[in-house]
């Protein structure tokens, strides 16, 4: 679900239309102050609906480092641009579901190891952008009513590089654990040396 940070423009633009309505229109029956309150009811939501407001990220994070923190920002916007494309494709939505959960699972464990935060910088910046454009071109070229040739090509190109977008998180996601992994592997191994020299 979208958390969005609503715009002042419909309220204001609404209060607007009232008070010129008032000045413009005379309002001495009933029927006139239910016809501006429609009205007033009917250009708030088209103004709603314009002006949708700002994106907020869904979670805030507080690594301890201002530039950690940033980077993941800028992580938790391209996932919101992807929800907020509500695509009609089943498959594409399970894929981007799929590297939703996963990006969470990156930022949360970067957010408390902020000294990784170096490897996936490069990954923000280029993965997240370049889906965004496949599924922008996506959407497009799957709202033609006739779908030449071309456009059924890139469509189902697009498809299949989604399958390599996900395996591509799912890879910086298990690169950010293997230092952990290393280093437990090695505590294994002291232990073990330990255990051998006290007979155990």
């Amino acid at each position: 679900m979208e958390n969005r940070k609503r715009s002042v423009i419909p309220i204001y633009g609404t209060g607007i239309f009232f008070f010129l309505y008032a000045i413009i229109f005379p309002m001495y029956r009933w029927s006139d102050l239910l016809m501006v309150v429609w009205l007033a009811i009917m250009l708030y939501l088209l103004l709603a609906k314009i002006f949708k407001g700002k994106l907020l990220p869904a979670k805030v994070y507080n690594s301890g480092d201002k530039k950690v923190d940033d980077i993941l920002l800028l992580g938790q916007e391209y996932i919101q641009q992807l929800n907020a494309l509500n695509l009609q494709d089943i498959e594409i939505n399970r894929h981007i579901s799929n590297m939703q959960r996963i990006s969470e699972q990156i930022f949360d464990h970067i957010a408390k190891n902020p000294k990784q935060s170096n490897q996936i910088a490069t990954f923000i910046n280029y993965y997240y952008p370049t889906m965004l454009k496949f599924l922008n071109q996506y959407k497009e070229y799957d709202s033609k009513k006739v779908k030449v040739d071309n456009i059924q090509s890139t469509l189902q190109k697009i498809r299949q590089s989604l399958v390599k977008f996900e395996e591509a998180f799912l890879h910086q996601l298990d690169s950010l654990y293997s230092d952990k992994a290393i280093d437990i592997e090695t505590d294994i191994v002291v232990l073990d040396g330990i255990m051998k020299n006290n007979g155990l």
